[in-house]
């Protein structure tokens, strides 16, 4: 009887929770919109099916950043364009850095996001965060987050929130190459949750709990398919949970030709945005450019070929709503992909 009357209360409590659930349109994804590499690179908890790390990948899975091994910085700027709404306009921008160290690996992302758009109502923040990530083992690393921001225009509210994370790079296993899994709670602590933003279903106003949600669990795998000397496919995929409230698929595939072009794709499924007519079902697409670039300067050999990425992405948001980003990554020095050489005398 007793486990009868506790299934009970734990199914009215999942019930009526899910019917309060009702961020706006692309609140999960407050975080990634400023970047190219974020909106098209399935927001990938271990990194795309091909590698790449940046810190605003960090603000996804914060045990990302033990996977990078030069300093890098990034910046990105997205332009909103609304073709319906009574606002025509809204922006996002980013910008961040990685630092490894040998002790761990430190990275600090500042993001801006500003959209007042009645489709897409998430209104003006400004967000920081800062993570710490480590390899633990030899091939699990972890990471941890601070965050916090505030919002305005909409009402004025505050968060502070932590993220916890982890990836395993189980390396090369059968036709899969460079296979990891990963998983992420994210927003652990207090989201926006007073702002007066209009929701997914926007004639019930801001009924619910906050957003980006409390409690959102990602998790996802990725690997390259096709590896040869010129040429790389890979491919992730990723579930999100937010406080199991709601459910949310990426995918993400990636190509890579003559370690110069990169062409990223991807595509997500929200079940609550795809229940009220807002989910797109068009893939996002970006293309990455890489350059090596020289910084003599520095007076050391390795750091002679340092690369920059610039980057332009599109994605198209509830039909109406068409998003266009740029950015760059600059990653500092030579990564050194080989074993130190040991002499007898």
């Amino acid at each position: 009887m007793k486990k009868t009357v506790s299934a009970f209360i734990a199914a009215m409590v999942l019930i009526f929770s899910a019917a309060a659930y009702n961020p706006p349109v692309q609140g999960e994804n407050l975080f990634y919109l400023a970047h190219p590499e974020t909106l098209t690179g399935g927001l990938s908890t271990v990194g795309g099916g091909i590698l790449s790390v940046t810190s605003a990948s960090t603000m996804i899975n914060p045990a990302l950043g033990a996977l990078e091994k030069r300093i890098t910085l990034d910046l990105g700027y997205t332009a909103m364009f609304d073709s319906i709404g009574p606002d025509k306009y809204g922006q996002a921008f980013g910008t961040g850095i990685i630092v490894p160290t040998d002790w761990a690996n430190f990275s600090a992302e500042i993001e801006g996001v500003f959209v007042p758009f009645y489709n897409m109502h998430l209104g003006n923040s400004i967000n920081f965060r800062t993570s710490a990530s480590k390899q633990i083992m030899e091939k699990l690393h972890v990471g941890l987050a601070l965050g916090f921001g505030g919002f305005w225009g909409s009402g004025t509210d505050w968060m502070l929130t932590a993220d916890i994370g982890a990836v395993y790079n189980f390396g090369d296993i059968a036709f899969l190459k460079n296979f990891r899994i990963g998983a992420s709670a994210n927003n652990l602590g207090k989201t926006f949750s007073r702002a007066d933003t209009l929701g997914v279903k926007s004639h019930f106003g801001n009924d619910w709990s906050g957003f980006p949600t409390f409690s959102t669990i990602r998790a996802g795998a990725a690997a390259e398919l096709v590896r040869t000397e010129n040429f790389k496919l890979g491919l992730s995929l990723d579930v999100t949970t937010p406080f199991f409230q709601n459910i949310i698929f990426d995918s993400g595939v990636q190509i890579e030709v003559a370690h110069f072009l990169r062409i990223n794709s991807s595509w997500q499924f929200n079940a609550r945005e795809a229940s009220e007519g807002r989910n797109s079902w068009l893939p996002t697409i970006g293309v990455i450019f890489k350059f090596n670039i020289g910084t003599q300067f520095m007076k050391k050999d390795d750091w002679a070929r340092s690369e920059i990425c610039p980057s332009v992405a599109w994605k198209n948001v509830d039909g109406d709503i068409n998003l266009f980003s740029v950015g760059a990554v600059l990653r500092l020095g030579e990564l050194d992909t080989e074993g130190p050489v040991i002499e007898m005398d």
